[in-house]
Order: structure tokens, then C-alpha cells, then sequence
């Protein structure tokens, strides 16, 4: 099976992939590294919605956090951003997970404040 939009829906083989990281995430620790294992071997192609693509990211975002690896999080919600800026900005766990940045990494990056004041991270 191809990739494609159905009925406005992206399904194939790289949404599956995708849909993989989200649901190992949302099922917690014991599964982060299984995202990180994915995610680790495939990015997203381009072909693939933005919304799609971004939303990998910020999911990948959250497991990188989770694991300890605040300065890739930060590298993951940074590329969700360029590839759909609306989408991230206004997706909840973005502000949550910038705003943990934040807190780890006070005063640690200039970039980091501008990011979490760019999508109202409290």
C-alpha cells in the first residue's frame, strides 16, 4: 500500500509509523523507547501533510523530554514549527513541554524564552 489522502485523510505505511510514536507515548514510560526507536530509524517525508509531519515531532518532542533529552525536545518542537507553525503553536503539549524546557533550563537559552513566549507556554 502507497501513502496517500483518502476521503481527507493521510493513511499508509508512514502514517502508520507515526501513529506508532503517538500511541507508545500516550501509553507512558514503559513505551518511550519504543517512540525513540522508531522515530531514531524514520523521519516523516514531505509528501506527508504538515499537520501529519509536525505532529510527529511533537510527539517525538515529548518522548525525547520524558527520556531526558531536553536539548533534543527542544531540536524536535523547533522542527514542528517549521513545518507548521499554527499547528504547533496552538497544540497543547507544546506549551506544556516548553514550558518544562523552560523551567529545566532557566535562563539557559534566549531562543528557548522567545519558543515558549511564541506559543504562550506558562
Amino acid at each position: 500500500m502507497t501513502e496517500g489522502v483518502y476521503r481527507g485523510t493521510a493513511f499508509g505505511p508512514d502514517s502508520v509509523r507515526i501513529h506508532e510514536v503517538s500511541v507508545a507515548v500516550s501509553l507512558g514510560d514503559e513505551y518511550i523507547g519504543r517512540a525513540l526507536g522508531v522515530a531514531g530509524r524514520w523521519d516523516p517525508p514531505t509528501e506527508l501533510p504538515d499537520e501529519r509531519r509536525s505532529g510527529f515531532y511533537i510527539e517525538l518532542a515529548r518522548a525525547q523530554l520524558w527520556s531526558g533529552l531536553p536539548s533534543k525536545a527542544f531540536e524536535s518542537l523547533k522542527t514542528a514549527r517549521h513545518i507548521a507553525p499554527q499547528h504547533t503553536r496552538v497544540h497543547p503539549w507544546v506549551r506544556e513541554d516548553a514550558a518544562t524546557l523552560r523551567r529545566l533550563k532557566r535562563g539557559d537559552s534566549e531562543s528557548l524564552t522567545n519558543f515558549a513566549e511564541w506559543c504562550a507556554a506558562t
